[in-house]
């Protein structure tokens, strides 16, 4: 019985149809709409790029200046083995330093590198609002 009544509801039920300039003026709308989306998209996903390859080059650059300092580092430790005695924390930290300096290298350099990416979309997205 209700199957019965929507049936009669909906075949009582005739929407007005626009004419065909309104259509066809909506329809090239919506595709302009579609195209400055598909454009915005574009350059977005440009603008990604490029702020990867100067995050990936400044965090490269940057790890690969503070390696040059291990030597340093290693020779410090060294002195610092030969005053400390064996079994404190600090004997322990002059025995095993090399992981943790390259942990630490790795993690300033990833901060740096997240850190140049962020900045140089920020100004690229800058520049491209004043260009517009």
């Amino acid at each position: 019985m209700e199957e019965d009544k929507i049936k009669e509801i909906f075949s009582k039920f005739e929407p007005p149809l626009s004419g065909e300039s309104q259509f066809l003026n909506r329809l090239e709308e919506n595709m302009r709409s579609v195209e400055l989306v598909r454009e915005h998209s574009a350059r977005v996903r440009s603008m990604n790029r490029k702020a990867v390859l100067i995050g990936v080059a400044v965090g490269f650059i940057c790890g690969f200046l503070f390696s040059l300092a291990l030597p340093a580092i290693g020779e410090s430790m060294m002195k610092l083995r030969q005053t400390v005695a064996a079994g404190s924390f600090l004997g322990f930290i002059s025995h095993n330093y090399l992981p943790m300096i390259w942990a630490m290298i790795a993690a300033v350099a990833g901060f740096i590198a997240l850190n140049a990416f962020e900045l140089s979309l920020f100004l690229m997205e800058r520049r491209e609002r004043v260009e517009r």
